[in-house]
């Protein structure tokens, strides 16, 4: 998953997509093992290695001045690279040399939400997320859209995922790029599966007093999911949840 090669598209526009459109597929292969954003010298070595998986190469690289968080084109940091081509022992290195996993691309993007976008990746896809995280990462970094990198695992109804967040020190409470608590977006969106998983880990859920405009009782308000949904288990769940709890709840929708 080359996420980093979408990133001259959002910064340049409609143009030069076009022209990278208009390369050929040969080429494109071909730039797996060379260097993008790194014209010459000791980075464009590094990210050589970084591309063909070379690891006495990147040590080679290192040993003959590469800076390890120097920035190439658009910003790109030697592990953003690592992290977008999947490859981990690349990822492990250059952590290790003092890589900083909180480096912000032009974009926005950065080790940790690149890791993110890419987690389901096989078969690196969680460990480089668990390694960047563990290396230094915020946990809690925001996309450039504002949103929590949460979000990815929201969206990939993936309960594995939000627990592994959790273990690597993900607030759970955080809130959403609208300054709502996470949790109340997520069921705003009818995603009931993720917001039980959130009330079972732990997440707060008892927000009918204020501080959010969106509090879980107007979500469950909404006909959606149907009662023949699969989501609609979770639903009902979370109602049960809080009128045990006494959070004022009404009867669900029929």
């Amino acid at each position: 998953m080359n996420i980093l090669r979408s990133l001259p598209w959002a910064l340049f526009g409609a143009l030069l997509f076009a022209a990278t459109c208009a390369w050929p597929s040969a080429n494109r292969n071909t730039m797996t093992t060379s260097h993008q954003f790194f014209a010459s010298g000791s980075n464009a070595l590094l990210e050589i290695a970084i591309r063909a998986n070379d690891g006495p190469g990147l040590a080679r690289a290192l040993d003959r001045g590469a800076a390890v968080n120097a920035k190439g084109r658009f910003d790109i940091t030697p592990l953003m690279i690592a992290v977008d081509v999947q490859n981990l022992s690349a990822v492990e290195a250059l952590l290790k040399a003092g890589a900083l996993p909180n480096a912000k691309a032009a974009d926005g993007n950065g080790p940790v939400t690149l890791a993110a976008k890419s987690y389901q990746a096989v078969p690196h896809g969680r460990e480089i997320l668990a390694a960047v995280i563990r290396g230094g990462g915020d946990p809690n970094s925001r996309q450039p859209d504002g949103d929590p990198i949460l979000m990815q695992f929201v969206l990939a109804h993936d309960t594995a995922g939000l627990r592994m967040m959790k273990s690597l020190g993900a607030n759970l409470d955080i809130r959403d790029r609208g300054g709502d608590p996470f949790i109340t977006n997520v069921a705003m969106s009818s995603d009931w599966d993720m917001v039980w998983a959130l009330i079972e880990l732990g997440a707060a859920y008892d927000y009918e007093e204020g501080d959010c405009t969106q509090p879980l009782s107007k979500a469950l308000k909404l006909r959606y999911p149907s009662s023949d949904s699969p989501l609609y288990p979770y639903k009902l769940k979370v109602w049960q949840f809080l009128k045990d709890k006494g959070v004022a709840v009404r009867p669900l929708p029929p």
